[in-house]
């Protein structure tokens, strides 16, 4: 059995200058906005615990052509949804449950200490992006939410 691997934001998270936490409603955790001074003059600004397309980083061996056209559409989300990071390089950081699959998890990227202000504008307007994306796609396929609104106002 593989050993499991903690996210980006886990290992790092606590060792944050700064840290920013956003309601993310159709998830069952808020995401969180990083940043940590490099002393270079750059600032890393990690997004974590981010809503996450199903079917991203799923490393399993299929021949069914829909799961294959749901892992390109939750492809597409991230892509679309990083265009409000298309300033900076961003990178992405999964984590590894013990069976073999990874799990999309974080997205980060360095700017500079000038940037910094847009950058968490920007980090704040990709997580909304995604977020409407995942749940497009959730009510596409079918898939349920862990928690929502709805849900919320249907269990009073």
């Amino acid at each position: 059995m593989a050993n499991s691997r903690r996210s980006r934001s886990s290992r790092k998270g606590e060792d944050a200058n700064v840290s920013y936490s956003i309601a993310t409603p159709f998830t069952n955790k808020d995401a969180t906005i990083f940043l940590f001074d490099n002393d270079d003059g750059t600032v890393e600004v990690l997004i974590g615990d981010i809503p996450t397309p199903s079917r991203y980083y799923k490393n399993y061996q299929t021949d069914d052509r829909e799961k294959h056209y749901q892992h390109g559409v939750a492809r597409w989300i991230l892509d679309d949804a990083g265009r409000e990071l298309k300033q900076w390089d961003y990178s992405t950081s999964s984590s590894k449950s013990r069976n073999p699959n990874y799990y999309l998890c974080d997205v980060y990227f360095e700017c500079d200490e000038a940037e910094v202000n847009e950058a968490v504008l920007a980090a704040k307007r990709f997580l909304t992006t995604l977020e409407e994306k995942v749940v497009m796609q959730k009510q596409q396929f079918g898939s349920s939410f862990t928690d929502s609104p709805q849900q919320a106002l249907s269990s009073r």
